[in-house]
């Protein structure tokens, strides 16, 4: 995840929360029922990720 927004044709293999986001809804949009998202990755404690997480569910179902 960067915090800085790359082209949309990277999505989503990198790009910011804001761009996983907008992939998730564009996904469910075209039917997609289910979607695995990694946030083990990145370079944080648990707790962010748990809170990155979060924040990815809550703006997915805030669409």
């Amino acid at each position: 995840m960067t915090d800085v927004k790359v082209d949309p044709e990277q999505v989503p293999g990198s790009g910011t929360l804001d761009q996983y986001i907008d992939h998730a809804r564009q996904a469910a949009g075209a039917g997609v029922r289910e979607l695995f998202m990694e946030f083990g990755q990145s370079p944080t404690t648990l707790d962010e990720r748990v809170d990155l997480a979060g924040r990815f569910i809550d703006g997915v179902r805030a669409g």
